[in-house]
């Protein structure tokens, strides 16, 4: 009998790509994450699946799933695999530079978040257990299951980690289209194969004890390029627009430009109210309480032209403009 741990097959996985995580809203109220961190030591019932006949040969599939993840341990995962590919990154330039050491270094941080990110993630333990008619075992197995696709937004969608897998990837028709989101559009959904690329840092690390740069380099190019899946599927325009302009007004805030920041929530007002037109009387209850806080915002901004904002007021405006640009990222799944 076998103990051990593998990738999910696609059949055992439920379709976590309603997360997005393309970026799932922010839980910042005690109560409730305390209660989701206290489940994740809570235990699932475990599920039974059996096929075949009764008095016949029999299978049956048993499933326990250990462990469960908070908002902010999804968007922990998200920003941990984000960095991932960011030490990829790194360490590709490290090369290019003739700096082994530097490049190894960089490979061994990409190998430590990728097991942070496991740590996080739920495990699935399937027993499966077949018998003869006359009840003998005649083949028994059991694996611990893990999930190790994860869905990267906000550490992603910044230029300086989502433009080196882009260039990485532009032979790649499947990303045809794709832009950061400075432009007109990003991807909604960002999916990266940690499993993948955990073994291609395994043997980039290899080729470097190897003395092969060569064959290091090749295989950090394939963590870009086969580790990040871009599920780029025609968004509703309005959200879409909202969403840039949300990020964009973000962006300017940064820059403590308040007046670009000012006519980027003017645009994203305007396209908000163009999906709140399109939804049923009784789903407009979120859009018209982010319309008001955007109304809220830009007025304060209006009234800060004349004076000087401190850097903390700056940084709880740009959390601020991050929820909402999260929260329009999470009624993209509920289409």
């Amino acid at each position: 009998m076998r103990n051990k741990q593998v990738k999910a097959p696609t059949w055992m996985l439920s379709a976590v790509a309603a997360l997005c995580l393309t970026a799932p809203t922010l839980a910042r109220q005690a109560p409730e994450g305390s209660a989701e961190r206290e489940s994740k030591a809570v235990k699932a019932e475990p599920v039974v699946r059996a096929f075949g006949s009764e008095g016949g040969f029999r299978t049956e599939v048993t499933s326990e799933t250990k462990g469960s993840l908070s908002k902010e341990d999804r968007r922990q995962a998200s920003l941990l695999a984000a960095q991932v590919f960011q030490h990829v990154d790194e360490a590709r330039r490290a090369l290019e530079a003739d700096e082994a050491a530097a490049a190894r270094k960089e490979v061994e941080m990409g190998r430590k978040a990728v097991e942070a990110v496991r740590q996080l993630l739920p495990t699935t333990h399937v027993l499966t257990k077949t018998t003869a008619p006359d009840g003998k075992v005649i083949y028994e197995d059991e694996r611990d299951v893990q999930d190790d696709r994860v869905f990267l937004f906000e550490g992603l969608v910044q230029a300086r980690t989502l433009a080196p897998i882009r260039e990485a990837q532009q032979d790649e028709p499947r990303v045809a289209g794709v832009r950061v989101v400075e432009s007109e559009r990003i991807s909604t959904e960002v999916v990266a194969d940690l499993a993948y690329v955990d073994a291609r840092l395994r043997r980039a690390l290899k080729a470097l004890d190897d003395k092969k740069p060569d064959e290091a380099a090749a295989a950090l190019l394939l963590a870009q390029v086969k580790g990040v899946d871009f599920r780029y599927t025609k968004e509703d325009a309005p959200l879409a627009e909202a969403r840039d302009a949300i990020w964009l007004a973000k962006r300017a805030l940064e820059e403590n430009n308040s007046i670009q920041a000012q006519a980027n929530l003017q645009v994203a007002r305007q396209w908000l109210e163009i999906y709140r037109q399109v939804l049923p009387e009784d789903q407009r209850q979120d859009v018209n309480q982010m319309m008001s806080e955007v109304n809220q915002l830009g007025d304060k901004l209006r009234k800060e032209m004349n004076s000087s904002t401190g850097q903390a007021n700056r940084a709880h405006q740009g959390n601020t403009l991050t929820k909402w640009w999260d929260q329009v990222n999470s009624w993209f799944r509920k289409k």
